[in-house]
């Protein structure tokens, strides 16, 4: 057993040489290691090296972008005066979003999935992705994640999945080392083989969606299974990580779970630290909290990326709702944090003040609650919100009252909350369960 893993673990070491070599040149171990010296550097240095890429960045995008050079009429613009990059301009403005210093050959097209609706399709191009892979590296290794280690995925982006089951995507999975469990599918079979092929090869990390990683492992708990897999550590990514989500993970699999913040559109945008704070990835992006004052009032996080030059996004407004901190971080890293992360914009609750209620307020609710085995809070107008949700026997009136007391308790106590009674709440085609969904906008009135 030990020898096979050894043998495995240095193919794959093998392949992943020969996989950046291809993508990244000879040199990519110095570029590696000039990356993650920058981001060990001081605060000072990193935000230096910022600005000079956000000028070159904001240079470039006024001299081969129709777009960007009617909206600067000037190569050095202040970035706080430029009007943030919303979703619609991207679809209504596509083509003259994209650099005339890139033919259609050197682009490479890619996609969100749809979380929030449509999905947007947008270009990138070789060294955004180059420069992305790079910063990955340098944060999962804060997780134990390293070169042809074992891994558990468990995803659920139909982009990542479409080829699952293909030849291509097994021969993939080998020679990264990895054991993709699909978070699309998340059947009791799955999850049982996923177990069992876990124990007899255990992985040194996990990435995974963090409600397909909860409903993992409460599978693991309901069916007395416990992993002896000694893990370094967990990479939660691509969706909110909720506190009762994390407990029960840290639980079940003995290990702690890092927070990986980002996004198709621009890349990995910060990542926990062993002291649990989220580092903002400063080498790759400049961000800024839509707020009179980002440090004491969330606002919504607006992204501009340093790499992507096919297809600039500058103050694009991503879609999260978010908060800095200024302290130093206990770890010694000097990159900036992110105090807050509050989700989705439609998974922030408003109230008829202006307050808003994060998502995981709700959730939180509905942690150990017996009755319930689904549900979901859509917050309708101001005045009105529906609780959806799948009952079994032991559902009663009073669990009925008791939560929708809580909901008011938040929202208001004259909200309506009606509640729903179905058989299933269906994941969307992105793959990621929406717990709590708000149709109400900042400009909303009561």
């Amino acid at each position: 057993m030990l020898i096979h893993r050894a043998i495995k673990t240095l193919i794959s070491k093998t392949g992943w040489y020969a996989y950046n070599t291809y993508r990244k040149g000879v040199h990519y171990h110095f570029k590696f290691s000039r990356a993650a010296a920058l981001l060990d550097a001081p605060r000072e240095v990193i935000e230096a090296f910022q600005a000079k890429r956000l000028e070159k960045l904001l240079q470039h995008a006024y001299q081969t972008t129709p777009y960007y050079r009617e909206l600067f009429k000037t190569e050095t613009p202040d970035i706080s005066q430029i009007p943030p990059l919303e979703k619609q301009d991207i679809r209504e403005q596509f083509e003259r979003l994209c650099s005339t210093a890139f033919t259609a050959e050197q682009r490479i097209e890619n996609a969100t999935g749809g979380s929030t609706g449509t999905p947007l399709k947008f270009y990138q191009d070789r060294n955004y992705w180059n420069q992305r892979n790079l910063s990955v590296y340098y944060f999962d290794r804060w997780a134990g994640w390293n070169f042809g280690q074992p891994q558990l995925v468990i995803w659920g982006a139909p982009t990542d999945l479409e080829n699952d089951g293909h030849w291509k995507h097994r021969v993939n999975n080998f020679w990264r080392n990895q054991y993709w469990l699909n978070g699309f599918h998340l059947t009791d079979k799955a999850m049982l083989a996923a177990f069992e092929q876990m124990d007899q090869h255990p992985p040194q990390t996990i990435l995974a969606y963090p409600s397909s990683l909860y409903e993992f492992a409460t599978f693991l708990s309901d069916n007395d299974l416990i992993p002896k897999w000694n893990l370094k550590g967990i990479i939660s990514s691509a969706e909110m990580l909720h506190p009762h989500y994390r407990a029960l993970v840290e639980i079940i699999f003995k290990a702690r779970v890092y927070n990986r913040y980002g996004g198709r559109e621009v890349g990995l945008i910060g990542m926990e630290c062993a002291e649990g704070r989220m580092h903002i990835n400063c080498r790759d992006l400049y961000l800024e909290i839509d707020s009179p004052d980002p440090y004491t009032a969330p606002g919504e996080i607006l992204v501009t990326q340093l790499n992507n030059y096919a297809m600039p996004f500058i103050r694009y407004r991503i879609g999260d709702v978010g908060m800095l901190s200024d302290e130093l971080c206990p770890c010694g890293n000097g990159l900036p944090i992110l105090a807050e992360l509050l989700g989705r914009t439609t998974a922030t609750f408003r109230t008829r003040t202006g307050t808003l209620i994060h998502g995981g307020y709700f959730t939180r609710q509905f942690y150990g609650i017996k009755g319930v085995n689904q549900f979901q809070i859509i917050q309708e107008t101001l005045k009105h919100c529906v609780l959806k949700v799948v009952v079994n026997t032991q559902w009663t009136e009073a669990t009925r009252r008791s939560l929708v007391q809580c909901i008011q308790k938040a929202l208001g106590g004259d909200v309506v909350v009606t509640v729903e009674f179905v058989d299933y709440i269906p994941v969307p085609a992105s793959g990621k369960r929406e717990y709590t969904i708000s149709k109400v906008g900042a400009d909303m009135g009561p």
